[in-house]
């Protein structure tokens, strides 16, 4: 999958942005380069350096864009490590374009925007001090730098690589705020807090594709009350409504964190479980029951039943949509058994009550 189409398919991959705004920066850098040296009064001094590093820039440019990289937070360090290399890089393009008279210095405006807005703090600030420590190497070799003024460029760059760093984060910080209270409102179920079904179905391709790509099991769990409409219809929905929230609330103790527990539909609940094989998801169907016949619910009601069902991957099914039927399939079948033998019990029950013709 190609890098555009995976920014489409998760906004949220904040490693395939980072890989990509990367890229992009490679490749207009590299392209500034090469229309720089063909212009007039530009220095040819070390032409081979500056052709082998417009080379390297669109090389390392399209390697970003056309590899699948990992997601944020699981390789940081060497990302952080990365990028310090490429500043060295950065370095001997400015020794290569003139030293303290680079044409390159508005272009590092990419490199301090990138490190401020991709980087925690932990590893950002030991790059920006590597950074401007790279800006300020003209100094070291450059006979005319300090004629230019070129110390007091250095101060002016650290400054304002330093208030970069703190308004991007800033921003940033408010942009995932922001972010955040938008996605709750929209995976969140607003009556039981609990996801809701748009996130369901994403935690379930998700559990299926971390099935895919690592051969680890996954448990789905469907949850459904044994004729809630009677709860409704006897006390109104404002006392269904006090139930299914108790449920909700007796439930999340029993799931992991990495477990996502939902309500997928009126009275119907769901649990997506990665990592969970069949002993699992019993284990945990017999916690959910359990938990939900101990829940203390509205004095009216007392108690309710339900009754659960599993299907797991890749014992049952292979994907997201045949795992959902075989666990609504066993659901239906459980619900009909359950209704069947109650009936089979009232039947007896009314058999021994009714005296016999012949007595």
């Amino acid at each position: 999958m190609n890098i555009a189409r995976r920014l489409a398919d998760d906004p949220r991959d904040e490693g395939v942005l980072m890989n990509f705004t990367s890229g992009l920066m490679w490749f207009a850098a590299g392209i500034g380069g090469a229309v720089a040296l063909a212009l007039p009064g530009t220095s040819h001094a070390h032409l081979g350096w500056l052709i082998a590093l417009t080379v390297a820039s669109f090389a390392w440019g399209a390697l970003l864009l056309s590899l699948r990289f990992p997601k944020p937070g699981t390789c940081l360090e060497l990302r952080g490590l990365t990028t310090a290399l490429l500043i060295g890089v950065v370095g001997v393009a400015l020794w290569a374009t003139g030293g303290a008279r680079s044409y390159l210095q508005p272009i590092l405006l990419f490199t301090g925007l990138h490190v401020a807005y991709f980087y925690p703090p932990r590893l950002a600030w030991p790059l920006l001090a590597l950074f401007v420590a790279t800006y300020a190497s003209p100094l070291l070799y450059d006979g005319h730098a300090v004629d230019d003024g070129y110390p007091a460029r250095v101060l002016l760059f650290s400054v304002a690589l330093g208030a970069t760093y703190a308004i991007m984060r800033l921003l940033k910080r408010r942009l995932v705020s922001a972010e955040q209270r938008q996605r709750a409102m929209a995976e969140r179920d607003a009556l039981t807090g609990l996801a809701n079904r748009r996130a369901f179905d994403s935690a379930l391709a998700d559990a299926v594709e971390q099935r895919d790509q690592h051969g680890r099991s996954a448990a789905l769990l469907l949850i459904d009350f044994d004729d809630f409409k009677a709860v409704n219809d006897t006390y109104g929905h404002p006392v269904g409504d006090a139930v299914l929230q108790a449920v909700a609330v007796a439930c999340e103790p029993e799931v992991r964190g990495v477990d996502c527990l939902a309500r997928i539909g009126g009275d119907e609940f769901a649990v997506v479980a990665p990592g969970a094989g069949a002993v699992g998801a019993e284990r945990l169907a017999a916690a959910l029951h359990a938990a939900i016949a101990a829940a203390p619910l509205v004095p009216e009601v007392g108690a309710v039943a339900v009754t659960i069902a599993w299907a797991t991957v890749p014992d049952d099914a292979v994907t997201a949509d045949h795992l959902f039927r075989v666990a609504d399939r066993r659901l239906m079948e459980r619900k009909r058994a359950r209704r069947a033998g109650g009936r089979r019990r009232r039947t007896r029950s009314a058999a021994t009550r009714t005296p016999h013709p012949s007595a």
